[in-house]
């Protein structure tokens, strides 16, 4: 049972009000991405808060390519990046560059000092590039977001995010709604929505953490609990997976843009080839100097 209800984006609507969400429940996935690196507890939980909120966020977009979370800080996380692709592919690492990363707890304390950068990036398949900037402010990553929607979309947005650790491995969730803008604000219907929006955030603010990682507790029934007296009409699910987008040879297309000297210093004495480490999936490429073409 536990495997169905593992790593999955469902979009769903709330019958009553006509709202819109998404709410996505990772196991394997979260688990295997922060498995491949040492990270301090409190960064790999930071990690896996990103994880989460790009699933959700890219969940509910149109694109052909991949949509990223980027945030940089001066602090102990320097940077912080999740990528999906519209396959459901996602990856994400973080860089740590200080002993402070054991010690820190908060978003701030952690990152620092910076800005999150939203992007969705189309030009593998020629289409256009988007990106939103917003300083990167308040005491978890939701509020982050949630500041980002407000700033830069405004586009009136309620979230819960969980990422917990048990025996069994790491686990987390997320839970998105948002809000059009109304064509006529002034009108009676703009109104109802108006209450209906503070009524389905009121719902929401229930929901907690141990609901939101239960391996447990269904998509479904999670919903059904939450917001059954608004109706609820789910859509069909989206399979999401780790996929790092690294290979031999973007490897090698890579280092072939070196000069000859700069691959002369990178080769390992003793194997007398070149290694280069994925920040992602933390896979090794080890590359023998004279395969280099034209160096």
């Amino acid at each position: 049972m536990v495997s169905e209800l593992n790593d999955r984006l469902l979009p769903f609507q709330l019958e009553r009000s006509g709202l819109r969400g998404r709410l996505v429940r990772l196991g394997p996935v979260v688990d295997t991405i922060l498995a491949r690196h040492d990270y301090p507890e409190q960064v790999a939980h930071l990690v896996g808060e990103f994880v989460v909120l790009g699933a959700t966020l890219a969940g509910g977009l149109k694109f052909d390519g991949s949509f990223s979370l980027q945030a940089r800080g001066d602090g102990p996380v320097p940077l912080l990046v999740a990528d999906v692709t519209n396959a459901g592919d996602i990856r994400a690492y973080a860089e740590t560059k200080d002993a402070a990363a054991n010690a820190a707890a908060r978003l701030d304390a952690l990152l620092g000092k910076g800005y999150l950068a939203i992007t969705v990036d189309q030009s593998a398949v020629g289409g256009e590039t988007y990106q939103g900037i917003v300083e990167l402010e308040g005491e978890t990553l939701a509020d982050c977001m949630l500041a980002y929607f407000r700033r830069s979309e405004q586009v009136p947005t309620g979230m819960r995010v969980a990422v917990e650790r048990s025996e069994a491995g790491w686990r987390g969730g997320a839970l998105v709604i948002q809000k059009l803008p109304d064509a006529n604000p002034n009108s009676a219907e703009a109104q109802d929505a108006v209450e209906d929006w503070h009524r389905t955030m009121l719902l929401l603010s229930t929901l907690t953490a141990a609901e939101l990682a239960d391996p447990e507790l269904s998509d479904e029934k999670l919903l059904y609990r939450l917001f059954h007296e608004e109706g609820v009409r789910v859509f069909s699910a989206q399979d999401l997976a780790v996929g790092c987008r690294c290979s031999k040879e973007r490897i090698d297309r890579m280092l072939e843009t070196f000069s000859a000297a700069d691959l002369d210093e990178m080769v390992d004495g003793d194997s007398g080839a070149i290694g280069v480490t994925c920040h992602f999936c933390n896979k090794t490429f080890h590359v023998a100097r004279d395969a280099i073409a034209n160096r």
